[in-house]
C-alpha cells in the first residue's frame, strides 16, 4: 500500500494513472475499471516507471521514504512544486507535514477515506466531479 504515497506528498492512489495501472494489474475492482483517462499507467515512484522523478532521486540520496522526513524540509524544488497550478501539487507541504505527524500508513488510510465516494465507497480520482460507479456527485474532488 506504500506505492500510493509518493515521496513528495501526493498520494497516487487518486491519480488517474495510478488507477489505470491498478487496473492493468488486476487491482482495480469492476467499478473502477469504468474510469477512462489518457493517462498512461504509472506504478507509483517506488516503481522504477519514475526512476528519473526528481523527488525520487532527492529522497534515494538522502536515504528518506519520503520529503516529510528530510532534515531539508521543506526545501526549494517541494517548494516550487507545491506553487505549480496543479490543485492537487498545492497540498503537498501540508500532506507531507501529516506524513511527518502520523506516519506514512496512518496517513495513506486517511487518504483512502478521503478519496472515496460518499455513496457507495468506490475509489474516487484528483478532479473527478462524480462518481464513475453510482454518479454520486463528489463535492471534495480537489
Amino acid at each position: 500500500m506504500e506505492r500510493y504515497a509518493a515521496y513528495c506528498g501526493l498520494y497516487c492512489g487518486a491519480c488517474t494513472s495510478m488507477i489505470m495501472k491498478d487496473r492493468a494489474d488486476g487491482v482495480a475492482t469492476a467499478l473502477q475499471m469504468q474510469l477512462t483517462t489518457n493517462d498512461s499507467p504509472c506504478g507509483g515512484c517506488r516503481s522504477t516507471d519514475m526512476a528519473d522523478c526528481e523527488f525520487v532521486k532527492c529522497n534515494r540520496d538522502h536515504g528518506t521514504e519520503s520529503c516529510a522526513f528530510c532534515t531539508e524540509f521543506p526545501c526549494p524544488r517541494i517548494v516550487s512544486f507545491k506553487g505549480e497550478e496543479w490543485e492537487h501539487h498545492q497540498v503537498v507541504i501540508d500532506n507531507l507535514m501529516r506524513i511527518k505527524e502520523i506516519g506514512i500508513p496512518a496517513w495513506i488510510e486517511e487518504q483512502k477515506e478521503r478519496w472515496k465516494c460518499p455513496s457507495c465507497g468506490s475509489r474516487t480520482a484528483w478532479y473527478q466531479q462524480s462518481c464513475p460507479a453510482c454518479g454520486e456527485i463528489i463535492t471534495n474532488y480537489m
